[in-house]
């Protein structure tokens, strides 16, 4: 059996080292438009959205559990 644990936890690092490549991507000023930013604040939201998604997720799951 999968350690739900262990897999949100992992899921959680992986999307929060994306969000941090972006805020990097975006504070060196290497953007070649407006639209470029706002694309990247977009996807930067979506992150935060998914790890809302599992957040949920996994306490749902620990409330089943109880």
């Amino acid at each position: 059996m999968i350690d739900e644990n262990i897999t949100f936890a992992h899921i959680n690092k992986r999307l929060d080292e994306r969000r941090i490549e972006l805020q990097d991507f975006i504070a060196q000023g290497s953007l070649k438009d407006f639209n470029e930013y706002y694309k990247l604040c977009g996807v930067i939201q979506g992150l935060d959205f998914a790890k809302q998604i599992i957040a949920d997720l996994a306490q749902r799951l620990e409330d089943n559990n109880d």
